[in-house]
């Protein structure tokens, strides 16, 4: 792993900033006044895109994973058809153009990484790491130039004029945060011993922030992505040893130690005891509304809006399932109902094909993701797959099978992930050979 070259340092930022800058782009629109409409994110696209060319750029492209490829593209296929053909719902001038945009920016993204050399797998993850630590300072910022913040609260980058607590988008700050963590974790085996201090630091702020951040389904994805790192990076054997070690009478006393450590600092700094149970007291009570609330013992009290919302939906979907469920073969149109559910949403806007082509790319895409985890033998594509479960997870709490959002991560995982040669770079013999064979020079 490679820490800088400006040719493909700076494709990294480019790739990076559309699909994972969110988390500065808010910052930017929101809290230094860029202007709080699309046009600044719009923008921003575009300066990545601008990013992302190269001399190369248009002259030589690089193969992707066609199965995950093809499903995406009959995807699309059928969902361009229905937004043209079977569409009584999003026929608003505005919308109408709203979403030509989206789908011309996801092809435009698409084709910008078509012809993003393989190469830039040694130089994503410092780009990520120093992206994603900017990203967690400016919530920092945010917050404690919010007057009316209070510890406790979700953090977030609070949307208008700064003049509530509210308003934010979570999730964006803990998936930075997600991506802060293994990225600078994956970039601790560099031997630099500053950029191990450094990622060491991006650590510690990236796990606070995602612990204040709240969002209950990127907590989940973390806890399970660490469970999947530990399955695939450790064996029976040290895991017995580690258990056997533990236990000897060395450790026993430096963890004796330890508990006593953090028992004498919680009884001296009580304001940061306090802290954190009220952090745990918020996140605990706002999963117990959610169950509640999905199993229909809420009250006005206990009842989570959020999870009334996909229950509401659920509900919705059910009675077609059962009055009228030939509707579902052909779908019931181009955005019919917005479920708030990805997976349930691509049968019931688009029906068998729909959920068939978007639902099997889906886990085709998991399947290389969990395949590049237990290989461990790239530090990018693995690094990919451990942020894709966060989307992943999403594909059932929140979204629509349309959004950029998804689209933009499903590129990169279509271009990068379980690519047999991503480990080569172009060279002129392969050019050469394929020009000769009358072959796109594809690599």
């Amino acid at each position: 792993m490679k820490l800088f070259d400006f040719k493909y340092t700076r494709q990294s930022i480019g790739i990076f900033l559309v699909f994972m800058g969110s988390s500065l782009i808010f910052f930017f629109k929101e809290a230094l006044g860029f202007g709080g409409s699309s046009t600044f994110t719009l923008a921003s696209f575009f300066v990545g895109f601008a990013l992302m060319l190269s001399r190369d750029t248009f002259r030589k492209f690089y193969k992707l994973n066609i199965p995950i490829f093809r499903l995406g593209m009959i995807f699309t296929g059928i969902s361009l058809i229905y937004f043209y053909a079977y569409n009584d719902v999003y026929t608003d001038s505005y919308i109408v153009g709203r979403d030509i945009a989206n789908y011309a920016l996801i092809a435009i993204y698409f084709i910008m990484l078509i012809f993003v050399s393989n190469e830039i797998k040694d130089y994503f993850l410092p780009v990520v790491v120093v992206l994603t630590f900017i990203g967690s300072i400016c919530l920092i910022y945010s917050m404690i130039s919010n007057p009316l913040f209070i510890l406790g609260q979700r953090a977030t980058v609070v949307f208008g004029d700064g003049t509530s607590a509210q308003g934010g988008n979570p999730h964006v700050y803990a998936r930075n945060a997600f991506a802060g963590i293994f990225a600078s974790f994956f970039m601790l085996k560099t031997k630099n011993s500053l950029w191990k201090i450094f990622c060491a630091l991006n650590i510690i702020i990236s796990l606070v922030l995602l612990v204040m951040a709240q969002v209950r389904t990127i907590l989940l994805t973390f806890f399970i992505a660490v469970a999947l790192y530990v399955y695939y990076n450790s064996s029976a054997k040290d895991i017995k040893n580690l258990i056997k070690g533990f236990f000897s009478k060395r450790n026993i006393l430096v963890f004796a130690f330890f508990i006593a450590g953090v028992v004498y600092f919680f009884m001296t700094h009580e304001a940061v005891l306090g802290i954190l149970l009220n952090y745990y007291e918020n996140s605990s009570t706002a999963l117990t509304k959610a169950l509640l609330t999905a199993a229909g013992m809420a009250d006005e009290k206990t009842l989570d809006y959020s999870a009334l919302g996909r229950v509401s939906n659920l509900e919705f979907f059910k009675a077609i399932l059962f009055n009228e469920p030939h509707s579902l073969i052909l779908g019931k149109g181009y955005r019919f109902w917005y479920m708030d559910m990805p997976i349930v949403e691509s049968l019931l806007d688009y029906g068998i094909i729909g959920f068939w082509s978007f639902g099997l790319m889906n886990l085709l895409i998991l399947k290389e993701s969990l395949l590049a985890m237990k290989r461990r033998d790239n530090m990018f594509t693995m690094f990919l797959g451990y942020f894709y479960l966060t989307y992943f997870l999403g594909l059932f709490t929140g979204g629509r099978p349309n959004d950029s959002a998804y689209w933009f991560v499903f590129a990169v995982m279509i271009r990068f992930v379980g690519v047999k040669y991503l480990e080569l770079t172009p060279t002129a013999s392969h050019i050469e050979k394929s020009t000769n064979s009358s072959v796109n020079p594809t690599i």
